[in-house]
């Protein structure tokens, strides 16, 4: 691009600034100027997928949270109308986006993404209004939804040669900055507000950042990020009925709250319940309530098994102690090792009664519990058909291990 072309677009900026700052005045001059037409934008669409999650789309998500949340205006907001970027899974040039707020003279315009990150724990909304930003968070955020022009055809001249990796077009946001800057923070700070009152995603808070479908829109305009796609937990709840009426609503009263404020008005906002319908709100109330018996059973039973596991330790501690009520008893060993592992492990299966104790350093292991030697002899063969080829018999004195010389002493004593 030569000098002559940089001079011109400057020019033009500056007269696109110029005609803002008129329309402005114009609105304190006195020129009515109720607050009845709001663009929806669902980021993305079409070829141009957004940000992809485990198992879905940020331009699936977006539609549907942006159809809800027009719903909700045309049905509450009788005197305000609604116009979509899109209303199908159908690409849109970022510039034609804010073209059509121009177009009609919207009010405010409410272009709706979902967020993403190479670390999976990231989670939270977060929403943005134009502006320069020296953030490395922020710049992040805004090159990744911006980079869908470079997909464009003659994104060059649609967008007088804007370089969305190029850090001297700060310039050339900071001239639209600051137009609609005070009303497009206002409406972002409520939309955090209340998506935080209404779901359960954290508030990452009201950013500023350089994105070309905010760069010329004529009036307030945001790029809500409602979540991480990226994020298991988050996707999930992106993904759900529930939490896109949750996300709408939220979005609605913020809405509400910036109507009132710009028509000097005191309309009583819906809540969220009041918002979405009943049968979503039953089927979220059912699968909850299905979810937490889930949990409550799935608790006792691994309490169950706990007590059984502490009742089946206690009786192996005490059959160690007294010898299962006999002074002798005969086990069969079958492993010794330097560190103990759990009695449980996969390397014992098929053995029956598995034991370890501690003996000159390491941890020695046995299966079965005999009264006799032969028994234990029998069952010998057993443990080695099972792998352990080197098992034999071991016997025990009330849990203390003795050689066969002292058991004939002690039989012998008897006698």
């Amino acid at each position: 691009m030569n000098k002559r072309q940089d001079f011109k677009n400057i020019l033009n900026l500056l007269l696109i600034v110029f005609l803002s700052t008129s329309f402005v005045n114009a609105q304190e001059e006195g020129v009515i100027n109720k607050f009845d037409k709001v663009v929806i934008d669902a980021g993305h669409g079409g070829d141009k997928p957004g940000a992809v999650g485990l198992k879905s789309k940020e331009k699936d998500i977006t539609l549907a949270v942006s159809l809800k949340l027009g719903k909700m205006i045309t049905e509450h907001l009788k005197d305000v109308e609604v116009y979509y970027t899109r209303v199908i899974d159908k690409d849109v040039e970022l510039y034609k986006r804010s073209q059509i707020a121009n177009k009609i003279g919207a009010d405010l315009f409410v272009s709706i993404h979902c967020n993403s990150s190479s670390n999976k724990a990231p989670k939270g909304s977060e929403t943005f209004a134009l502006g320069v930003t020296k953030a490395a968070q922020n710049l992040e955020v805004a090159k990744k939804e911006n980079k869908d022009i470079l997909l464009e055809a003659n994104y060059g001249e649609n967008y007088d040669g804007f370089d969305p990796n190029a850090p001297e077009n700060d310039i050339l946001f900071s001239l639209f900055q600051n137009a609609y800057m005070e009303g497009s923070l206002w409406f972002a700070d409520k939309i955090q507000k209340h998506l935080t009152s209404n779901t359960p995603v954290i508030n990452r808070g009201v950013k500023q950042a350089n994105f070309v479908v905010l760069l010329k829109s004529a009036m307030p305009s945001v790029l809500v990020e409602i979540g991480f796609i990226s994020n298991a937990e988050e996707e999930k709840y992106l993904m759900s009925e529930i939490g896109q009426y949750e996300i709408a609503a939220s979005i609605f009263q913020a809405i509400c709250e910036y109507k009132n404020h710009k028509d000097n008005q005191k309309n009583p906002i819906l809540t969220v319940e009041q918002l979405i319908p009943r049968n979503v709100l039953d089927k979220d109330k059912q699968l909850k309530d299905a979810q937490l018996l889930a949990k409550q059973k799935e608790e006792e039973r691994l309490k169950q098994e706990k007590q059984k596991e502490q009742q089946a330790q206690q009786k192996r501690k005490e059959e160690n102690e007294k010898g299962t009520g006999i002074d002798i008893v005969y086990r069969v060993q079958f492993a010794s090792m330097k560190n103990q592992i759990s009695t449980k492990d996969k390397t014992f299966e098929g053995l029956e009664d598995v034991w370890s104790y501690e003996f000159d350093g390491y941890w020695k292991y046995c299966a079965g519990l005999f009264a006799t030697q032969k028994e234990a002899s029998n069952y010998v063969q057993k443990v080695r058909a099972l792998g352990h080829k080197d098992a034999f018999v071991v016997v025990f004195q009330n849990g203390k291990r003795i050689t066969f010389e002292q058991v004939r002493a002690l039989e012998k004593g008897k006698s």
